[in-house]
């Protein structure tokens, strides 16, 4: 099997299982070969449960990093874009898609802004414009439902929604990159949560889900965005990328509450990729 070289751009939060620190795994274990570009170094992540956190702007040693590659002559087959920590880097994002992609090369976005109806800590309008912007570059946008609302100006509520408004949401969104788009978070009733997909060009819509579990799942979305950027490098389909990432996190989720391990540190993922595997050279 052709092992695709492909670039993750995110942050490294040094204490926690989200970001990088789950997608070079997942995206190794489904035979990529992964080379990483981290935008920002924290202690933890930025969510509920940590305060006074250390965060590290990487924006100079990207400069630097991005010189030496050209000299190089590097280049991608795929990148996989996470958090971003400015909207310098938005800039440099477009430039590397420019620079460094192979012809037919594939972009997924995972555009992190927020969640639960709010935006993360350091950003704002004018982030979240920039992000607008860049969804028109790539080839995939993977927001959940809280970015949906911002990346589209709707007002934000937390479900369950009718396939009416999420097929309306895929369809707005797509209009962004005339691409592919992947909802997460959809839930059509109080049951299941899962992953609504739209090809702009195909018209072809899927929806996949598994149970819901109350709580908050920190690095979930990660694992989820990795998953189907994973398959998607591997030239799989959209159904089985979406249906695979779906039930890998549900699988994870209960695997997590399971251990009783503190959540705001992350989930437990390692001990599942190997259905990863399986469902690639099935």
């Amino acid at each position: 099997m052709r092992q695709p070289r492909v670039l993750v751009i995110q942050d490294i939060s040094a204490s926690c299982r989200i970001s990088l620190n789950v997608a070079v795994p997942v995206l190794s274990c489904l035979n990529n070969g992964v080379n990483v570009l981290p935008t920002a170094l924290l202690s933890t992540h930025t969510g509920v449960g940590f305060s006074d956190y250390t965060f590290l702007n990487l924006t100079s040693e990207i400069k630097k990093i991005l010189t030496h590659w050209k000299k190089l002559k590097i280049s991608f087959d795929g990148i996989l874009i996470g958090y971003l920590g400015s909207t310098e880097q938005i800039e440099l994002i477009q430039y590397i898609i420019k620079e460094f992609l192979k012809p037919g090369g594939l972009t997924v976005l995972d555009p992190v802004l927020g969640d639960h109806g709010f935006l993360y800590a350091g950003f704002d309008d004018e982030y979240v414009e920039e992000i607008r912007k860049l969804c028109r570059e790539v080839s995939v946008i993977i927001p959940n439902l809280t970015e949906t609302s911002f990346l589209l100006q709707r007002s934000y509520h937390p479900g369950p929604y009718t396939e009416k408004e999420v097929k309306d949401y895929l369809k707005e969104l797509a209009s962004l990159n005339r691409g592919i788009v992947i909802l997460t978070g959809v839930r059509f009733d109080e049951k299941n949560v899962g992953a609504a997909s739209y090809h702009h060009e195909t018209k072809e819509y899927a929806y996949a889900a598994g149970p819901h579990h109350e709580g908050h799942f920190d690095g979930t979305g990660d694992l989820f965005s990795s998953v189907v950027a994973g398959f998607l490098f591997q030239e799989k389909s959209l159904q089985l990328a979406t249906e695979t990432a779906v039930e890998y996190v549900n699988r994870v989720i209960v695997r997590t509450l399971d251990s009783g391990i503190d959540l705001k540190y992350g989930v437990q993922f390692e001990t599942d990729l190997p259905f990863l595997m399986e469902q690639l050279y099935q």
